[in-house]
């Protein structure tokens, strides 16, 4: 069970693939040193880190080392620019629960029931479901359940996270509505993340 991965730092596609290409230029360095360029210390290069296995990119810890589907990512998207790149990087993020409860939790369940909604009620429905796995961080009070909301909604409503493939809309109001985007993939194997990207 993964819930609190990123801490404060939500989903940065510009940042991901900052910490990507030096680690990949540089497989012995540290975190520290991974975040410098950043001005930030190791924290912010590990949570990135654990952005990029979260979104199928990399295997988890140093040195990084890429997927087999990261692989095609990086030979085709080093940037992490593209539709195809942000539509795998949310499957990765949604798909198994175990990966990402909060991620899976958001899209396959709580959107379904709430085509519009605002934040107070995600950060409710979160900590209903996250409770049980600890009352202190994730019960009535938690400082982390409202983080995971935030971080949530702007991972889908952020230019710099995954807003372009459409799933959310923000409203000035503090409602957001669930879209019906037009879905693309998921890619299952290298061969079908390259036609991906031929296209």
């Amino acid at each position: 069970m993964t819930v609190y991965f990123h801490s404060s730092f939500g989903l940065n596609r510009s940042h991901m693939a900052g910490i990507l290409k030096r680690a990949l230029e540089n497989p012995t360095m540290k975190d520290e040193d991974l975040a410098k360029p950043f001005n930030y210390s190791a924290p912010f290069a590990a949570r990135y880190r654990a952005w990029l296995e979260k979104t199928g990119i990399v295997e988890s810890n140093l040195p990084l080392k890429l997927t087999p589907m990261g692989k095609v990512v990086w030979q085709y998207d080093p940037k992490l620019e593209t539709l195809t790149t942000q539509w795998f990087m949310h499957h990765e993020l949604t798909t198994d629960s175990t990966r990402v409860e909060t991620w899976h939790f958001f899209i396959h369940e709580f959107l379904p029931t709430h085509k519009a909604f605002t934040r107070d009620a995600l950060t409710q429905a979160l900590m209903m479901r996250l409770r049980s796995h600890s009352e202190k961080h994730f019960g009535p009070g938690s400082t982390m359940t409202p983080v995971i909301s935030r971080k949530l909604i702007e991972c889908y409503t952020e230019p710099i996270a995954l807003s372009a493939i459409g799933i959310l809309s923000g409203e000035k109001n503090g409602i957001f509505r669930s879209l019906s985007p037009e879905v693309r993939g998921p890619w299952l194997t290298p061969e079908d993340m390259t036609q991906a990207y031929s296209h």
